[in-house]
């Protein structure tokens, strides 16, 4: 009786230390699981993994957060559309994308797994900085229905980014061109050209400016927009220049804009910080035009009566600088595939063509327009129709290619060194 006793103890013994082996292992399968980095768009196979992997879950975007017109678009019409499709909570960090760049390079030094952001709307200079550092996910595009679907594929800007080759690491979002906008009612004849300019800046001193370098992109914009009409020059821009080369076409610009200092607001001696504080200026009367890359944002202020029906937009005759803007997924997006469902629905013709309306945003669609259906093209057709801005087939016609990513840089260094305060 006792070994059969001291047999059966030593039985449940042998069974409590195997089901602790067991429980063991389950938990070190739960903690190796739950420990898993997040997963990566390259684990995406198809739409329809990525559908079931983004529902319901948070994605928040990394964007410049100075158009309260955009910031509206994004927080009320696209953040109730993809909560209502996909039960995704979209939140909007407002940041400049100098910042958000300097984040992310934190970020991946750090080797922090899963990041602080799902999206980052990104062009040129910062997307060329992003890609060589490795800062996005990808590639993305492949995954895209929509842009698959209505987009021209073919289309440079889909290839291309201010001469950098996009591989699928960023997703067109939307198309803007520079355009000036005037009070006709204050100026009847708005000069035409750099070289007008100039001369009714002289008739008219302090009553032009526009926003500093290297802050503002819109500033930045205007400046190398000159470099076309007063070089004569254009494709040597999309083409490769040494720095000696860069400076020797750039001293008729220089000295255009040092021969322009003296007459603009404050005499030159201090410039608005950013596009919105050129819009107030303009706003209060301060100066007579105003610039910015919204194509129908002036006739939405218009039609909101913020400015006076007098208020007109327009395009130099020697044409002006268009460009796209994108999104993409950072390298370590905690949710990369919520995120490409928001993707997808901003490159939508429906996200689209509302973005394009004066009253949301006025932003040119980068869809292809003969790719929509009948209904999607009349719905275009009618806001570009109603909107009394350019229409897309002026702009087009006097729209000029965005320089090389490098010479954003070398112009913005060029402007602080030799014009500011000059």
């Amino acid at each position: 009786m006792m070994n059969m006793k001291h047999n059966s103890n030593r039985l449940i013994k042998r069974l409590a230390v195997s089901l602790m082996i067991v429980i063991g292992v389950l938990g070190l399968g739960a903690c190796s699981q739950s420990a898993q980095p997040p997963k990566t768009v390259a684990d995406f196979k198809s739409w329809d993994e990525v559908s079931s992997a983004g529902q319901d879950q948070p994605v928040t975007i990394l964007m410049w957060g100075g158009n309260e017109s955009v910031n509206q678009y994004i927080d009320q019409y696209v953040a109730d559309h993809v909560k209502e499709a996909y039960g995704i909570s979209l939140k909007r960090v407002p940041m400049n994308a100098p910042d958000y760049i300097t984040k992310l390079h934190n970020e991946k030094k750090s080797k922090l797994e899963a990041g602080s952001a799902d999206l980052v709307w990104i062009n040129a200079e910062n997307f060329a900085t992003a890609k060589a550092a490795g800062l996005l996910a990808g590639p993305i595009t492949p995954l895209l229905p929509n842009l698959n679907r209505y987009y021209d594929l073919t289309a440079a800007d889909l290839n291309y980014d201010a001469g950098i080759p996009i591989d699928g690491y960023e997703a067109i979002w939307g198309r803007a061109q520079l355009v000036i906008s005037y009070d006709a009612a204050v100026v009847p004849n708005p000069p035409r050209t750099y070289a007008e300019l100039l001369a009714w800046a002289k008739a008219n001193p302090g009553q032009f400016t526009y926003p500093r370098l290297p802050d503002d992109f819109v500033g930045s914009a205007f400046v190398r927009n000159a470099f076309y009409e007063l070089t004569g020059q254009s494709d040597l821009f999309q083409g490769d220049l040494s720095a000696a080369e860069f400076d020797e076409l750039a001293q008729p610009v220089v000295a255009y804009f040092k021969a322009l200092n003296p007459y603009l607001w404050n005499q030159g001696q201090s410039f608005p910080a950013s596009q919105e504080q050129l819009d107030a200026l303009f706003k209060n009367g301060e100066v007579d035009m105003t610039i910015g890359f919204e194509v129908g944002k002036t006739a939405g202020l218009v039609a909101a009566q913020v400015y006076p029906e007098t208020v007109k937009t327009y395009v130099f005759d020697s044409g002006t600088i268009g460009n796209a803007h994108y999104l993409g997924i950072p390298f370590n997006a905690p949710n990369p595939a919520a995120a490409l469902l928001v993707i997808d629905f901003l490159q939508s013709p429906e996200a689209q063509i509302e973005k394009m309306k004066p009253a949301v945003w006025g932003d040119m669609p980068a869809v292809a327009v003969d790719q929509l259906s009948p209904p999607q093209q009349a719905s275009l057709r009618a806001v570009e129709a109603e909107s009394g801005a350019l229409s897309l087939q002026e702009l087009t016609a006097k729209r000029r290619p965005e320089m090389k990513a490098v010479y954003l840089e070398w112009i913005k260094n060029l402007w602080v060194e030799q014009i500011a305060g000059q």
